[in-house]
């Protein structure tokens, strides 16, 4: 194998798969850990991977995490956290954990008593502007990423406004509760993720502020403005995953003319979502996975933005895994509150554009000019104002921060 793969065991992994598993991987033999992980999703058709059957739980160990490990976790995301926002130089900054209750079971794999107790992880900046009157600034990360990802637009979003840049639960350097993605209905889910902001603005005495929500982050806030509207005074979607279209999903689905290569990689990515398996499992599961993904990660955020130094795409690569390498939890919620190949999921009040579309408060959405997600079609939305923000990608505030605090800030203004 390759240098980059070559912690990965193969070797040791092919031997305990089905033999569907063997008979594709071995096909394959990767080329890096990104084919071994294909290779890999290969058992979950027949091995359930998170099953709560105490047999089950001996046979695939990587899978469970004891409190100890979780508290170590919190503690170099945490740590990870510092070092990333340090880089924010001239920019005072606070992080902190705000209680909230949730009334969760336990599952077989979390060691230890059942827990109620977690906390949110805040990230405050421009705390000199409280007394201002102007109302705050609240953010939410997207899927694999936390409050800290946003470094480098914080100061300018922080300007004359507070920042409360806030992780999702589950997620980022938030507590992680238990989540059974096979028990739980898309509401349930969505509830799982809301409820404990609501927690969170009541504890902070927010009464009024303004949402932004990025990617996965967006989607959050777009329910947490559907069920709890009244404190929310603008709501911002930055590149927010809010369903791919049909016709998007058309093209994604495998064809005849597809090569065999091609249709087994969209069969293993469709039965892992069924499944729950997230990119977060391969950090656990597979060995050398965290070593490659670091690697990757680290190159791609040198390259996605000319304003990311080597030094803070090697700080934020780190945070970003150390986020990953977490005992599961409400990651898994993506693949409840969308099905394969990102279709939204309806539920009693509608998709998820159909709610956005019914909010009373002002509404924009901001993508990038060479954006992957999905953009929402203006018929779909027709509250809301669609902006596009040139030289950049899906990670904006990477990508053009300058530009995108430009959008955002006018629009704020224009819903005072």
């Amino acid at each position: 194998s390759r240098p980059q793969c070559r912690n990965l065991r193969f070797s040791a992994v092919v031997p305990a798969m089905p033999p569907a598993g063997r008979l594709f991987a071995k096909a394959l033999r990767p080329r890096d850990g990104a084919v071994a992980c294909a290779g890999l999703f290969c058992c979950v058709k027949s091995r359930p991977y998170l099953s709560c059957d105490g047999a089950d739980a001996a046979k695939w160990p990587l899978a469970g995490y004891s409190s100890a490990q979780n508290v170590t976790g919190l503690a170099k995301i945490h740590e990870a956290e510092q070092k990333l926002l340090s880089m924010m130089l001239g920019t005072p900054f606070t992080a902190r954990d705000v209680p909230i209750q949730l009334d969760v079971p336990s599952r077989c794999f979390v060691r230890g008593p059942s827990e109620t107790k977690f906390a949110i992880r805040t990230v405050v900046v421009g705390e000199r502007h409280a007394a201002s009157g102007r109302p705050p600034i609240v953010l939410v990360h997207g899927f694999m990423m936390g409050a800290a990802a946003f470094f480098k637009w914080l100061p300018l979003l922080a300007r004359e406004r507070t920042v409360y840049a806030i992780d999702v639960i589950g997620m980022g350097g938030s507590g992680r509760p238990p989540f059974e993605a096979d028990k739980l209905s898309a509401e349930e889910a969505e509830n799982l993720l809301v409820e404990p902001f609501e927690q969170w603005a009541e504890a902070m005495g927010l009464t009024e502020f303004d949402l932004l929500g990025h990617s996965f982050g967006g989607f959050v806030c777009s329910a947490w403005a559907a069920k709890h509207p009244s404190r929310i005074r603008c709501l911002g979607l930055l590149s927010p995953l809010l369903g791919f279209s049909d016709a998007r999903i058309e093209r994604i689905m495998p064809k005849d003319s597809d090569s065999w290569q091609r249709k087994a990689l969209k069969c293993v990515i469709e039965t892992a979502w069924a499944r729950h398996i997230t990119p977060q499992s391969l950090v656990r599961w597979v060995p050398g996975a965290k070593g490659w993904m670091e690697r990757a990660s680290s190159r791609r955020f040198q390259s996605m933005a000319a304003g990311v130094t080597e030094e803070e795409g090697r700080l934020l690569s780190e945070y970003v895994i150390a986020t990953m390498d977490m005992p599961s939890s409400t990651e898994a919620s993506a693949t409840v509150c969308f099905e394969p190949f990102l279709r939204p999921t309806e539920v009693a009040g509608g998709t998820i554009k159909r709610r956005v579309a019914r909010l009373p408060m002002p509404v924009f959405a901001v993508y990038g000019d060479r954006d992957w997600m999905d953009r929402a079609a203006p018929e779909e939305v027709p509250n809301c104002q669609i902006f596009t923000l040139p030289d950049s990608g899906h990670h904006l505030y990477l990508d053009n921060p300058e530009g995108l605090s430009a959008i955002v800030q006018a629009q704020l203004q224009r819903a005072a």
